[in-house]
């Protein structure tokens, strides 16, 4: 493929959840806090303190605001520990059994 043509199907990465501009939940913008109220939480938003569905978040501690990043949760950590089931599709169960949440960072670490 040259510098100035443009790129075709064959040359695109394909990933089954791909990057996405607006939470496709609440449908804020990247760099924006999730929606969150007393009757509609945002069913993508992350506990800051878990790492977890802040939805099902039922520990008494402030969760904090996550903010959408156009990635699916876990699915950038689990890319960079090669945990994948297939192109853009994130072994979550792998990610969750074999990584811990570290809320200082506010993303995945491997267990060691």
């Amino acid at each position: 493929m040259s510098e100035n043509s443009a790129p075709d199907a064959q040359d695109k990465v394909f990933r089954l959840l791909d990057y996405e501009a607006t939470c496709p939940d609440c449908g804020v913008a990247v760099g924006e806090e999730h929606e969150f109220d007393d009757y509609d939480e945002c069913d993508i938003a992350i506990c800051l303190m878990t790492g977890l569905q802040r939805l099902m978040c039922d520990l008494d501690h402030d969760c904090g605001r996550e903010k959408w990043t156009g990635w699916a949760p876990g699915l950038i950590d689990c890319e960079e520990f090669g945990w994948m089931l297939g192109p853009g599709f994130p072994d979550i169960f792998r990610l969750y059994t074999e990584a811990r949440w570290d809320p200082e960072k506010g993303r995945w670490v491997k267990l060691t």
